[in-house]
């Protein structure tokens, strides 16, 4: 079986928590490969929290469509959500005077 060989070159200081690892390994090349290959076969941090946002979006469909459901107002907007929003201009308005 043809072999390849990689190099790298660490930083004694900066590095040295993962150089102490190595040279903890029984067999150092095996522990590396497979430390890469679980990196590999794991979701990034980045994939897990778009699938957490595909997640919220997916319920904020059901949120929007049970909304709609409620009555609107001739612009659109459902009458509670005005309600609400009258209410609050109002006191906001009389905060000011």
């Amino acid at each position: 079986m043809p072999t390849v060989r990689y190099s790298i070159s660490m930083d004694a200081i900066k590095n040295a928590d993962v150089i102490r690892w190595i040279d903890q390994q029984d067999n150092a090349s095996e522990a590396i490969r497979r430390l890469i290959r679980a990196c590999i076969n794991s979701p990034t941090q980045l994939e897990v929290k778009l699938d957490r946002l595909i997640e919220m979006v997916q319920k904020m469909k059901v949120v929007e469509t049970l909304v709609e459901e409620e009555a609107q107002t001739e612009d659109g907007e459902p009458a509670k959500a005005r309600a609400g929003l009258d209410a609050m201009k109002k006191r906001f308005q009389e905060g000011e005077r």
